[in-house]
């Protein structure tokens, strides 16, 4: 038998133990541990060495004493004693793991002690054995021709993942677990990377003068100076942070990060149905949080500057989708001032000009420190003018995303066109701008 002749050879050059014998032949049988492959094949190699001795062949001896002292064989040292022949094991260590294996129950505490201290549903264990390790095995399965067998990476993994289960009662996931634990078994060191909590909503910004994102002083990097009075920042509110510091305080998390469909100007507002986001909390140590409390908490402590609704729990997924929707028509009123009287066929005008027209808009002055130059083509879906004063009128237009109002407006000594200046004839510039809808139907 093939795997008997294997085994053999193989206990006769290294010391090897359940697991490491029995991965050599991972392949073969199924619902066994590695662990109970290594003890079968003992078992059998000791019940072949007892019929050799019993039948005076002194190859039997020499078979038992091999799985008794390479193979650590408890039961193959009783039957040598039981036969008469007294053997003494040698203080040895499995070849390949280094005995690693008969370690694991206490390691897989360690594991679950750091695990306790989060609240968590799903995990994986990854497994770094060192490429003296893998690269020691790989020459014994040349050397014996083993055909069989899996990585020891992979049974290390398992057996940790299966343990920590039974113990903590949670799942093992392979895409994008809760938590991803990472161990060497040999130094016994343990790393835990605990994935982000998403956490989907809408938000209003009601007041103008605020940010999207937190503003880090370019000038102290955050620390804190002089200019941003020691805030390390150059707005004291955001978007981001009126809603994250009560998400922060009930998961317990570190940082987070907002993904939202497109941004508006600090100056501008959003209103009418909102902006979809996706806010990212880092390292969250509670999941299981109650949303529509914190929507409500949001709202409370946000003291009129934002709202926020809808709120749910998402995925990385679908900030990736979300970010691929910040092209989406978007719907904004502004207000525009002339620097001279408009009349009401200029304004006629206007609207039937801009239905369905292609604005050819580069870079915008004012971000070309921060921007790509480069030529943008964004189209004009829908526009109505309201006069309100002989020099002020109201807009409300539909266009797709990425095209830049206030500049659509002045014409940017030219860099837009077709402008609402262009088009009038009239100097204009924006006086207030709101965004009010964004049209990502898949949010909605």
């Amino acid at each position: 038998m093939e795997v008997v002749e294997k085994a053999t050879a193989l206990l006769e050059q290294y010391p090897l133990c359940d697991y490491c014998l029995g991965r050599q032949f991972s392949m073969l049988g199924h619902g066994l541990t590695n662990g109970d492959r290594g003890k079968a094949i003992k078992r059998l190699l000791v019940l072949e060495g007892s019929r050799l001795l019993l039948e005076k062949d002194e190859a039997g001896e020499t078979l038992l004493r091999r799985v008794a002292v390479n193979g650590f064989s408890e039961v193959s040292f009783s039957t040598l004693q039981a036969l008469g022949v007294e053997v003494e094991l040698e203080e040895t260590s499995c070849y390949l793991c280094g005995s690693a294996f008969t370690g694991l129950d206490g390691l897989c505490e360690k594991v679950v002690e750091r695990l306790s201290s989060y609240e968590f549903n799903s995990f994986l264990v990854g497994v770094r054995a060192g490429v003296r390790v893998e690269d020691r095995e790989d020459e014994l399965r040349a050397r014996f021709k083993v055909i069989w067998g899996e990585s020891i990476r992979s049974d290390f993994s398992r057996e940790i993942g299966k343990r920590v289960m039974n113990a903590m009662g949670k799942v093992v996931v392979f895409k994008r677990p809760d938590i991803l634990v990472t161990i060497n078994p040999f130094t016994e060191n343990i790393s835990l990377k605990v994935n982000s909590l998403f956490v989907y909503g809408r938000y209003r910004k009601l007041v103008r003068g605020i940010p999207q994102a937190k503003w880090v002083c370019s000038q102290c990097g955050g620390l804190g100076c002089e200019k941003c009075q020691n805030t390390g920042k150059l707005y004291p509110d955001s978007v981001e942070e009126l809603i994250s510091q009560p998400l922060l305080q009930a998961t317990a998390g570190s940082d987070v990060k907002i993904h939202a469909a497109g941004r508006e100007d600090i100056d501008a507002r959003v209103l009418g149905s909102g902006r979809p986001f996706i806010i990212e909390i880092v390292n969250p140590v509670k999941r299981s949080v109650n949303l529509r409390f914190l929507e409500k908490e949001i709202n409370s402590t946000s003291e009129g500057k934002i709202e926020v609704e809808h709120l749910e729990f998402s995925s990385k997924d679908l900030v990736r989708k979300l970010k691929a929707g910040e092209g989406a028509e978007k719907v904004y009123r502004a207000k525009v001032e002339f620097e001279e009287n408009v009349s009401d066929e200029a304004l006629s005008l206007l609207e039937e000009t801009m239905k369905q027209i292609v604005i050819y808009q580069k870079t915008p002055t004012r971000v070309m420190h921060r921007r790509a130059h480069k030529l943008r083509k964004r189209r004009i879906l829908k526009l109505k003018v309201k006069r309100l004063n002989p020099i002020l009128i109201e807009m409300l237009l539909r266009c797709e995303g990425g095209l830049y109002i206030k500049e659509f407006i002045s014409g940017d000594g030219g860099r837009t066109s077709l402008s609402v200046s262009e088009a009038t004839m009239i100097p204009a510039r924006c006086v207030e701008l709101d965004v009010m809808n964004v049209c990502l139907e898949e949010f909605n």
